[in-house]
């Protein structure tokens, strides 16, 4: 599955190789993680109501130092699955500047979209697949694979996934009018 990165959730970890002798422990042997989280003073917890997690290995393309040189490139990924107790994604090497992805990684935030309904079966479209969603109280974030046209709804309206010409990822979420 080819994935577009158009965001990235607010939580990140990373886990090294278990060999303290190993040279490559802290580089090819490293595993970075990125999910849902909400600030609580100065940290980020999960408050998962949707567990879940995308992974980066050390030896693909991914710079964990600087990942926001990540949005707008497509991935080779694993198609999601549920493992140790959430949904997992894992991300292997870029695709081709030119590879038309499969799906958008999108991340909503009530800061930005509004507040959701993760309960309700209506908070997104039938096709958009959730990743990990997080809240406590009135704050949220949520991660999702979209397609084109695919959409999440909040208190705000209904945001869909649309094509964009003029910049470099795409597509973005925009507010249906009415």
């Amino acid at each position: 599955m080819l994935v577009k990165i158009l965001s990235f959730g607010c939580n990140w970890w990373r886990r090294f190789g278990a060999d303290p002798d190993d040279r490559f422990r802290y580089t090819r042997r490293a595993a970075f993680y990125n999910s849902t989280g909400i600030q609580c003073g100065s940290k980020v917890r999960r408050h998962w109501v949707i567990p879940g997690l995308v992974r980066f290995n050390g030896a693909g393309d991914f710079n964990p130092h600087l990942p926001n040189r990540s949005m707008g490139q497509t991935y080779c990924c694993t198609e999601p699955v549920f493992a140790y107790g959430g949904n997992r994604v894992v991300f292997h090497n870029q695709a081709g500047s030119r590879a038309i992805p499969d799906r958008f990684l999108v991340v909503v935030s009530s800061e930005r979209f509004g507040t959701f309904d993760f309960y309700s079966p209506d908070w997104k479209s039938r096709t958009a697949i959730p990743i990990a969603a997080s809240q406590l109280r009135d704050k949220q974030e949520a991660m999702l694979l979209m397609n084109v046209g695919d959409w999440v709804c909040s208190n705000l309206g209904r945001w869909r996934l649309t094509p964009v010409t003029d910049l470099s990822v795409g597509a973005m979420l925009r507010l249906d009018e009415g």
